[in-house]
């Protein structure tokens, strides 16, 4: 897993707070959503992704019969 350096985060929470308008007193808050934020970014990109299945061409599959409607 890669860590997260400061700097990262202190770039995401100035983003953040700007985004929100620039309140005063709310570092703390940006901070810890930066981190958040950042952390599950890491982690998603860390973990193995599971391929989904391939759809099989219709004209390769089984011809399915017909019946007919009465």
């Amino acid at each position: 897993m890669t860590d997260i350096s400061e700097d990262d985060i202190r770039k995401r929470a100035y983003a953040l707070w700007e985004a929100d308008g620039r309140p005063e007193g709310s570092h703390e808050a940006h901070w810890l959503q930066a981190s958040h934020e950042l952390s599950q970014q890491t982690e998603a990109e860390a973990s193995p992704r599971i391929a989904a299945p391939l759809e099989t061409d219709r004209a390769e599959s089984t011809p399915r019969k017909r019946s007919k409607i009465v």
